[in-house]
């Protein structure tokens, strides 16, 4: 959202048609844009703890829909104020439904999911995420600045009247979404969990049923004993460090690509490097991540967790190598040819979406079992969203 917007926020002329925002949208200087772009990652971090306790306590599905409370209160603000100070904390506001989001959202899909379907169904959630970037950067470019008031007030309640379109087809979803089996039967609602089980799978469930409540009528108990450790203690996050090193790690170096840096400032990028049309060029990086995120979900199975992982890395660093030339090049004045400012820029969304990007939300759902899985994804969103601050 903060791409498109930025010319707007600071008072700039938005795109080819020269148009000047009026006076009142035009609220940030560029310094203050960065903490505007920057403060919804503050949010998200209690955020993601707030989503642990939700998910723990009220079970995944519904902490999904309160998820959206935030996020709707947030949005249908901004379409009214223009305060600076307001806007940064209704920025914080949205990061605290981010954050939420972000925490219940591995854990919901690595539960429901078979195991032939956890790896591309994980990988959704970035997919989800480009898919989103894409629309409000579609929004953002093509939805013109209106100085007259009477039709700017028009356009913030057709953004009210999109907004509760979108509440209303996700909670009308929510009503029908079963809820995680395993979180039913760890909280000892057997008969839920297996009618929950039979929404979600298409055959018999009997193994899957057995697997899942002990295999006897003793089912309460034996879920209970399976839920401890090996030496008979209840399992803890802090029994297992290398899976916590692994998926906080793994969210850690996603954030510390660069990757919001280069996704909030794509048409700043674009337009240093002499883009006639700048909002083209951040359409058709949004559109190619969404692209190759989608292929990510078919490759993950067959070429492999750590597979992907490595090629990324190699790409980003080629890519980031490449723009920190090009940006040192022009400020000494070397050769820099806008080419390969667009070439990194490429490069570095083919590494980041084929690998980096959706495969620690993937890892993050696998590596847990259920009972610690909501603090393992608090902490580890947490930090991502510290990092990407």
């Amino acid at each position: 959202f903060t791409s498109p917007v930025q010319q707007s926020m600071e008072g700039a002329a938005k795109g080819a048609s020269g148009v000047r925002p009026p006076a009142s949208l035009s609220v940030f200087t560029s310094p203050e844009f960065t903490v505007y772009a920057a403060v919804l990652n503050i949010g998200a971090v209690p955020g993601a703890f707030a989503g642990s306790m939700a998910m723990d306590r009220l079970g995944r599905r519904r902490a999904l829909a309160l998820s959206a409370c935030p996020h709707l209160v947030a949005w249908c603000v901004t379409a009214f104020v223009s305060h600076p100070l307001l806007l940064q904390l209704l920025r914080m506001l949205t990061g605290f439904a981010v954050g939420m989001g972000t925490a219940v959202s591995p854990s919901f899909i690595g539960e429901v999911a078979t195991s032939s379907l956890r790896g591309p169904l994980g990988i959704a959630i970035q997919l989800s995420m480009n898919l989103g970037l894409l629309l409000v950067n579609v929004a953002g470019t093509y939805r013109p600045v209106v100085q007259d008031f009477r039709r700017r007030g028009l356009q913030q309640l057709e953004a009210l009247a999109c907004w509760g379109f979108a509440l209303a087809a996700g909670l009308a979803t929510m009503a029908w979404m079963p809820e995680s089996p395993k979180w039913l039967a760890q909280q000892g609602r057997e008969q839920e969990a297996r009618l929950a089980l039979r929404q979600l799978r298409v055959g018999d469930t009997a193994a899957e049923e057995a697997e899942l409540l002990g295999g006897t009528d003793e089912g309460s108990a034996a879920s209970t004993a399976s839920s401890s450790g090996p030496t008979g203690h209840s399992r803890q996050l802090s029994d297992y460090p290398m899976s916590l090193l692994v998926a906080v790690g793994l969210l850690a170096f996603q954030q510390l690509s660069g990757v919001n840096a280069i996704m909030m400032y794509t048409t700043a990028i674009c337009n240093q490097a002499g883009m006639e049309n700048a909002e083209l060029a951040t359409l058709a990086v949004m559109l190619a991540q969404v692209v190759l995120t989608a292929a990510a979900c078919m490759l993950v199975e067959t070429a492999g967790r750590r597979s992907l992982l490595q090629a990324a890395g190699l790409l980003m660093f080629v890519a980031h190598m490449g723009l920190s030339y090009y940006m040192a090049a022009l400020d000494r004045g070397w050769w820099a040819p806008s080419w390969l400012a667009l070439a990194a820029l490429g490069v570095f969304i083919v590494g980041f979406a084929t690998g980096l990007g959706p495969i620690p939300w993937l890892i993050l759902s696998e590596v847990f079992p259920v009972e610690v899985v909501g603090a393992a994804s608090a902490l580890a969103t947490a930090v991502m969203w510290l990092c990407a601050f």
